[in-house]
Order: structure tokens, then sequence, then C-alpha cells
């Protein structure tokens, strides 16, 4: 059936939160095991391993799963054994039973409650037929005239009483509304087992199982063990995409055979989600009304920046050698190469004729319309045909008016339950990529260097032994395919949504180790190589590798080289007389070549102030140290005071290390520790605390006696600026002992000196 598939899905899940829930598992599934998405989920240890907990960690999962991949998808919660009633059908009896999410968008709140939801503290009789209706109702006034897929997902240990008397209406309703039913059993008597016998005690719970199964049976509904829906929850999936055409026309034949076809993409790379831009600022507020910025992007011209373009003074222009060639909008609208929306057949070839590598962009899938049985026949005829003679049709194809047009081919697919045409684009003479290449082996050397019959057999027995049709095993253990395309999800994307995932739910969390499951996609299987270790080493036995010694280059030497080996001057290349007018202008007062190449940094930048501070420094030609020391504080301060949380702190740091290393050079030790002092007095235990446990982190402490000739504090006084704390050394303890106060007081001595 090719007519498409619904886009969106309604889903309600019906919960049962009833006392019996709270019963801890009996060992039927072990629910208590961890799956490796479970991570993210936060339930009460108390009650980890008992119905409850895996039906939470259950629905959780699939909540988790419609955020991520079913973005159109709505959703609604159900809860029935709840000591309250809050439902529509509340008058009509349905009682403890609450509605407690109507169907619509799922979003973190709704994961946090389920998350928190916890069984029933009183005894309130409630079955899952009367929950079911509670459903049903709600799926019906949602999708009431709406393009819906529905469906229905029962939670529940089947330990309540259930009231029969409404269940053949319940049933042929469920039936009429065309939705699915999804029953997750929480510590269900295992069907397989045919050992496996009701312990005593639950006998009304076996009975109640079994009414369950029957009435999935009934509605076309499955039944999962819940250890087995959170395997299957837990295991990674793409996004689900709508059936949609992308093409509906006509395979036309010469001028008078036409042949209606819809075309469906089969392959198409997904590309990565992208980001949207949000404020830190309002991330950062009490309480933010939106988190969305608005891109406002303005022009300039490159000769006078603070000129502004507006946009309708803007013209496209293209390359002509070293020209731009401008092109107005209608001019544009001309050049375009226009084409008729058209899948005209020119000619047929074989399919030996078309490489592999010629394979170009997105593969689609073209079927007959439905219910056209005379286009069925023809494609069918016309598919039958190609294979028995190993042809492919060659196309001209233009998706939509004034699409650019694409040359083709359509090659057969015959299944037992499908027959259609692949198409996949061919390149033109611009696409091809023609790249000369020396033969391997000259004529003599191909004679002589033949593979022999044991290094044929070798890469035989290599390639059997590493053969993916048989690489992987199935549930019974029989062997089966490995690393179907089907099954192989992109390690990048799903790693992506394991970190969205997890930093949505723990948003002060660090970022998640990589989830193993994640790291074995396409990545060589350790038992298979392992397996085939015998045959790898036979292989490579059989090739006697020499590395070859490349001759011995002459060094390339360069100007950076000769600068670092001897002092060169730039004006030792002149010749004698412009060396003689150079000397001549500088004794004047005029610049000399190297002042000219030489660093004009002047101020103490935002971009990079740590080498802005170092040229400032460094300059002769001027005395700018005093200069850079002020700037440098100023820059400093103002980092940290204008950085959002800590965003701006690892660069305030840096700043004040270059500061200090300037210092000890420069023999401003005084200056800085003054200055490193008030940074402490201004931020330690206020507003910015978290930048001074950046700088103790970062042991920035004062310049001492050992470090620079000009400063007065001991290396002792140093050490402890940073912690506070006196240390006790019987050498020093005569002489330092007293005098000394606490250590506060002893660090505002310090910064004052």
């Amino acid at each position: 059936n090719f007519s498409g598939k619904m886009s969106k899905e309604a889903v309600v899940v019906v919960l049962d939160v009833g006392q019996s829930m709270a019963s801890p598992n009996r060992g039927h599934q072990q629910q208590q095991q961890q799956h490796h998405h479970d991570s993210s989920i936060n339930n009460n240890a108390t009650q980890a391993n008992t119905g409850i907990g895996a039906a939470v960690r259950a629905v959780s999962l699939l909540i988790q799963q419609k955020l991520l991949y079913g973005q159109k998808d709505e959703i609604g919660l159900v809860l029935f054994g709840t000591t309250e009633t809050n439902n529509a059908l509340s008058d009509d009896g349905y009682q403890h039973i609450s509605v407690v999410r109507d169907i619509t968008f799922p979003d973190l709140e709704l994961l946090r409650y389920v998350e928190s939801i916890t069984p029933a503290s009183e005894p309130a009789p409630a079955d899952f037929i009367d929950a079911l209706i509670v459903a049903m109702d709600l799926l019906i006034h949602k999708t009431a005239g709406k393009k819906y897929q529905q469906r229905i997902f029962l939670v529940t240990d089947a330990g309540c009483t259930v009231n029969i008397d409404d269940l053949e209406v319940v049933t042929s309703k469920f039936k009429t509304m065309n939705a699915r039913l999804n029953v997750i059993g929480v510590d269900f008597l295992d069907e397989d087992n045919e050992e496996e016998e009701p312990e005593p005690g639950y006998e009304t719970k076996r009975k109640n199982e079994a009414l369950v199964r029957n009435f999935a049976e009934d509605v076309g509904g499955v039944v999962v063990p819940v250890a087995q829906a959170l395997e299957m929850m837990s295991f990674f999936r793409s996004r689900s995409v709508l059936q949609r055409t992308v093409f509906r026309g006509e395979l036309e034949i010469g001028d008078i055979q036409k042949i209606p076809l819809w075309s469906f993409v089969k392959t198409m790379e997904r590309k990565f989600p992208t980001p949207k831009k949000i404020s830190v600022v309002s991330q950062t507020s009490a309480h933010p009304v939106t988190m969305g910025v608005k891109l406002e992007r303005t022009y300039h011209s490159v000769m006078d920046p603070d000129t502004e373009i507006a946009k309708d003074e803007l013209v496209k222009g293209y390359r002509y050698g070293k020209t731009l060639v401008p092109f107005s909008d209608v001019d544009e609208s001309v050049l375009k190469y226009s084409a008729e929306r058209c899948l005209k057949l020119i000619g047929f070839t074989s399919a030996k004729a078309i490489p592999r590598q010629h394979f170009m962009g997105n593969i689609e899938m073209m079927v007959p319309p439905p219910e056209d049985p005379e286009a069925a026949i023809a494609v069918s005829s016309l598919v039958h045909a190609l294979a028995e003679t190993g042809s492919v049709a060659i196309v001209r194809y233009v998706k939509r008016a004034n699409a650019l047009p694409y040359l083709g081919c359509l090659f057969p697919h015959i299944k037992p339950d499908l027959e259609c045409l692949f198409y996949t684009a061919l390149p033109f003479a611009e696409d091809l990529r023609q790249y000369p290449f020396a033969s391997l082996l000259t004529d003599i050397a191909k004679k002589s260097s033949q593979p022999s019959a044991s290094q044929l057999a070798a890469a035989e027995a290599l390639i059997n032994s590493l053969d993916l049709m048989t690489a992987a095993k199935g549930e019974d253990g029989e062997p089966m395919e490995a690393l179907k395309p089907k099954y192989t999800y992109n390690p990048a994307l799903q790693r992506l949504y394991q970190c969205v995932q997890h930093r949505a739910l723990h948003p002060d969390a660090p970022i998640p180790a990589l989830d193993p499951l994640i790291s074995q996609y396409a990545t060589p299987d350790n038992d298979l190589f392992r397996k085939a270790a015998n045959q790898i080493q036979a292989f490579g036995e059989q090739f006697a590798f020499v590395k070859s010694e490349a001759a011995d280059k002459q060094k390339r030497r360069y100007w950076r080289d000769r600068l670092v080996e001897e002092e060169v001057q730039l004006d030792s290349y002149m010749p004698d007389s412009k060396r003689q007018k150079q000397k001549e202008l500088e004794k004047k007062g005029g610049l000399s070549m190297e002042s000219l190449m030489a660093s004009a940094a002047t101020h103490v930048g935002s971009i990079n102030p740590v080498a802005d501070f170092k040229e400032m420094l460094s300059r002769r030609d001027v005395d700018l140290v005093d200069v850079a020391f002020a700037e440098m504080k100023e820059r400093i301060t103002g980092l940290v005071d204008d950085s959002i949380k800590d965003q701006l702190y690892p660069k305030a740091v840096q700043c004040l290390e270059a500061l200090r290393l300037g210092a000890i050079s420069e023999e401003e030790s005084e200056k800085f520790n003054e200055f490193l002092a008030a940074v402490r007095a201004l931020y330690e235990g206020r507003r910015r605390d978290d930048f001074w446990t950046a700088v103790v982190r970062a042991k920035i402490t004062l310049i001492s006696m050992d470090e620079a000739d000009d400063s007065v504090v001991t290396p002792k006084e140093s050490r402890q600026f940073l912690t506070g704390e006196e240390e006790e050394d019987e050498g020093e303890g005569a002489r330092e002992g007293e005098g000394e106060g606490e250590g506060g007081e002893g660090e505002a001595d310090v910064g004052g000196g």
C-alpha cells in the first residue's frame, strides 16, 4: 500500500498504580537489571525492584523516545487505581481513574512527573477495562476529523479485580477505531514456559493475565513482558519519516506511451539536527520568559565599514577570471536553466555499462500508483524484461517545474512481495574526476608477479573467515547477517541524542561517557577477528612486505631557522646606498624598517589581551609598561564582572598569570601583589567567589623574594596567601612566630605592603 501513512501519532498511556503494583517482582523477568539507557531515570530506590518501578521505567523510556524521534507525536497519560477520580466519564461510574495529562506534545514536565509516580497508598478498586474506555474517549475527542495514527499502551500487572460486563462492547468499539494496543505486562506468567506454574495466592492475577491476552488478541494487539519492553525501548532507533511521494508523473516512452509512476525516497543521508541559538542571559535569569534570540544581519562596505548597505542594494556576482560579473535578480531569473517537469526515457543499456562509482545522490523507489492495475502490469513487464536482459533504463528526470534536469538510470528490483524500479542519478562530465594513474605493474613485472595458488587460497580463506553474512547470531544461536543497514545506526547521531537527553534531564551534570552500544556501531567485531586470527596470520605470511628506505632528501631550510641560528638584520640585504640613507633617516628620528615591522600594540584589547600585554612590555621605542599594567588590571576585573556564569573566567586567569610574569620580568612585584590582594578582597566570599576559587586552583599567589629581587614577601607568606593557614616551621618559628596574627590579617598586611 503506497497511499502514504499519517505523519503523526496520538498515544495514550494507561498506567496501573494500584497497590498490587507495589509488590516486589517475583523473579519472572528480573526487571531490576539496568539497561544502558536507564541511567537517566531517577526512581525512588525503594521501588526500583517493584512492579511500579519497572512500569515507570518503561513509560519514561517511551516518553524519551517520543521526545527524541517523534516530534509530531502527541501523548496522554491515564492512571487507574488512584485514590482520587479525574476524568470526563466519572459521572457514569468510572471511579479511581485520573487523566493527569491530555493528549498533547510531550515535554520534560511530563517526564519528571512520570518519574515521581508512586503506587496508591489506599485501596482504590479500578480495572483496566474502565481505564481503556477512558483512554478511548480521549483518543476519539482528540482525533475526530483529523489524520492521526492511534495507539494505547496499557501497563499493568493485572492484579486488580476486573468487571467483564462491557468487554464485548469495548472490543467492538476498539476495532472500529482502527487503534493499536500494546500491553506491557508486569510480572506476567511466561507463555512460552509450559512448566511454570502460578504461585500460590496469585490465581486471580493469572486469570486476569489470560483475560488481557485474549482481549489483546481479539483487537490485534500485542502483549510484551516489561523486561522485554525495557530492552526494546532501550535500543536506539531512527526517527520516523512520513511516507510521502517526491514525484507523481508518467514515464514517457516516446510521444505515445506513458506509464504512471509514483516515486518515494528510499535512501537519503540523515542530516544532523541544527542547534537553535538561545540567550545565556535569559537562561540565567530567575524567571526566563523565552530563551530564543532574533538574528539581525546588516551589510557594510569593505572600504568604509561604518557605511551600512541596504539589502535591496546588493546584487550577486559570478567570477570571470579575477573579475566579478554582477547579475541582478531579473538577470538571474533569466539566467537560470528552466525545464519542464518530466520523466522521459532516453534509451536502454547494459547494467554492466553503469559502474557502481557513478551512482550519485539519493536512491528513489518508483512504483505504479495504487488501484491502477494497467500501470502495475506495465511496470511489472518492464521490470522483468530489464532483469532478464541485464539492462537498465537511462532517463531524463525533472522532479518539479523549472527544477534542474538530471540524467539517471532505472534498474529493476524483484521481491516476492514487491516489484519496482530504483532510480539513481548519474554524473555529467563536470561531475567526474579524471585522475591519471600509472599502472601498478609494468608489462614485464606483470608476468613475474602473478599471485601463486597458495596466495590466492590464503586470500580466499581470509574473505570467508570474515564473511558478514554469517557473523551475527540470532536469538536461537543461528548464524545471521551482521551490520545490516536497517539495524546499524549512525554513532555520531546516537551520541548526540544520548547527550541531549542526559543534559535535558540533568542540566548541571557533566556530559555522560560514550554509551557502549554506540561504540559498537561501524566498529570491527573483536570476536569475529579473534576467530579469524589464523587466516589473518596465514594471509600475512604469504606476502613478505619490506619497508623501503627512502633516499635522504636535502633538508629544506627556512628563513625562521636562519633567524634562530644568527641574528639577521633586515637592512643587511639592502644595497649600500640604501643602507646609508636608512642610517641617516634613523639619526634624524625617522622610522627604521624594524620599527615598521614591529608590533604596534598600544592598548590591551579584549580579543587577545595576553598577546597585547606582552607586546606592550616588549616595545623599546616607547615605554608602555605602566600603561600595560594599568590596562591589564582593568581588563581582568572587566572580564570577571562581565562574565556570564564562568564563561570568561579562564581568560581572566590567563591574563592574571601573564600579569604576574610581566611583573617579575619588569620588577613590578609590589604592583602585582597589591592588585592580587585587592582582587581577593573584591571577590572572595562575594558574588564572584567562584572566580577566586579558580585563581586558587591555578595557584596564582603573591610574588616572593625568591622570584623577584624587588619583592618584600617571604616564600612562607606567599604560600599562606592562598591557603590562609599558618605553617609550622621549626626553623623559622622563633623568627616568624610572633607578631603574626590570623591568616586574614596577614593577608591584608601583605596586600598593603
